[in-house]
């Protein structure tokens, strides 16, 4: 596995499942402008919320493989890991899937990150203590607080200068 950041902004994510887990592998890519379905029969008031704001879609109802067959990022989290897996077999070699009941059945993890401006820092532990990675961002978040991106900011604006002709 490398580590990757990956522009999502306009990109097709179908994540199957309602719960907690969903909301927060969500949050995120809606942040960055990803078009996001949401498919399960019922899912928790959060994302009610963000259906009847139309900042994603909501289908309730089980998933279909057809759902996602044109999907750029595939997200698993439904309770049942039977049917987490069956997204995972289905899916196209060339799709990125993440599978939050069994890691190792999706191509794709998603760390424990933060951000600070342009400063992102992602933490994992390839599944072995997804605890240990919050743990370990708690304690970065605190050596790196917001006092940084302004630095980080300005190490922007003299790099640019010293690229100009």
């Amino acid at each position: 596995m490398i580590p990757l950041f990956v522009r999502m902004t306009g990109k097709k994510v179908v994540i199957a499942g309602g719960g907690q887990i969903a909301y927060r592998r969500l949050l995120p890519l809606l942040h960055e402008g990803a078009h996001i379905t949401v498919i399960s029969p019922e899912v928790i008031d959060e994302i009610v919320h963000l259906a009847q704001q139309q900042q994603i879609t909501w289908h309730a109802r089980e998933i279909e493989p057809n759902d996602y067959a044109d999907a750029f990022l595939i997200i698993a989290a439904t309770n049942d890991p039977n049917v987490n897996e069956q997204i995972a077999t289905y899916a196209a070699p060339n799709q990125l899937v993440n599978v939050a009941s069994h890691h190792l059945l999706g191509n794709v993890h998603v760390p424990a990150f933060f951000s600070r401006g342009k400063l992102q820092i992602a933490i994992t532990t390839g599944g072995a203590s997804p605890t240990l990675a919050k743990q370990i961002k708690k304690q970065l978040e605190q050596i790196f607080d917001e006092s940084i991106a302004e630095y980080i900011d300005e190490l922007y604006e003299q790099r640019q200068q010293r690229k100009e002709p």
